[in-house]
């Protein structure tokens, strides 16, 4: 019932002429937007089409208020946040998914997505900006210098700002401009990792998994890097995430063309329970949806492919 009266305290008092009224109306929602239990209804849910239906509205309700409230810190991240995890779970990988079934669609999707992504960047560099002015700007003049100047109370912002730039830069990866900001974006992670390595579950190995498994030894990759990435988050996380195997599965394993490798992850992914760790239902349930579809395009993906049994532990 919070949660409720709370919103109709925003839809009736939004555009009303009360200031005081409409102020205080947007305090309330900005605080249940902007409190991590309040974003909690997202994460916990186990219906992946309820929240790609609903997050729309959130998304352009976190504009709202952080309209007229750009210096709050928190808000710049719950909108930075949700711009970014939208754009990677509902539009990017959908993209993914359409390449070879409806090309011009695909594309639409990636630009897309690539729009969304930036937009979650430039609020999470927003908020960033509020502690440490002009942020951008020195980051893009001296990135180790303005870096090293951030604290662990900046990784959550900072991961943010990366994941989105990242997001971008994967999803148009015809724009020279933006690609050529991508050792940018791994100092951020690097730095991210260095202050909070345990941020979000292992979020940013994760991240590191796929940068460096889903690149040649020839581009800087290095599947080793990716596996000590991966072992670390599996530790972190006690295995209940099913992210990382999928990560791994979908970069190293493809890429040293290993199918046993590739299975035996995904098998791995699908056997947690994805009620075990409520915080991890929604990410849970979305990798291995993505699982269930990365084996059902296995031969597509092996030039080899032959089915194999579930790896044991």
């Amino acid at each position: 019932m919070r949660y409720l009266s709370v919103f109709l305290a925003f839809a009736l008092l939004l555009g009303s002429g009360c200031g005081a009224l409409r102020r205080a109306a947007l305090r309330d929602v900005a605080n249940v937007f902007s409190d991590p239990s309040g974003s909690n209804v997202f994460v916990v849910d186990d219906d992946p089409e309820l929240i790609r239906q609903a997050l729309p509205f959130a998304l352009k309700t976190y504009e709202a208020l952080l309209a007229s409230n750009p210096k709050d810190r928190r808000l710049c991240l719950a909108t930075a946040e949700a711009f970014v995890e939208y754009a990677n779970a509902f539009v990017h990988e959908e993209a993914d998914r359409q390449k070879e079934l409806d090309f011009p669609r695909a594309q639409h999707l990636r630009q897309r997505a690539s729009k969304l992504y930036l937009r979650g960047r430039g609020y999470a560099l927003a908020g960033l900006a509020l502690d440490h002015p002009d942020f951008e700007k020195r980051l893009r003049q001296d990135p180790q210098r303005t870096l090293q100047a951030l604290s662990a109370e900046d990784v959550a912002l900072l991961f943010w700002a990366a994941a989105g730039w990242a997001g971008a830069i994967a999803t148009d990866v015809s724009n020279m401009c933006l690609v050529a900001e991508l050792p940018m974006v791994e100092a951020m992670m690097r730095r991210a990792l260095a202050l909070d390595e345990a941020f979000d579950g292992g979020a940013i190995h994760q991240f590191f998994i796929t940068y460096e498994g889903s690149r040649s030894e020839a581009m800087g990759g290095s599947a080793q890097r990716a596996l000590e990435h991966f072992h670390r988050v599996i530790a972190l996380t006690q295995g209940q995430k099913a992210e990382p195997y999928v990560a791994l599965a979908s970069s190293v394993a493809v890429r040293k063309q290993d199918n046993k490798m590739f299975q035996g992850l995904l098998h791995k992914a699908l056997a947690i329970d994805p009620d075990a760790v409520p915080q991890w239902r929604l990410a849970n349930t979305l990798a291995q949806e993505k699982a269930h579809w990365l084996l059902d395009h296995g031969p597509e993906l092996f030039l080899d492919y032959e089915e194999a049994q579930p790896c044991k532990e």
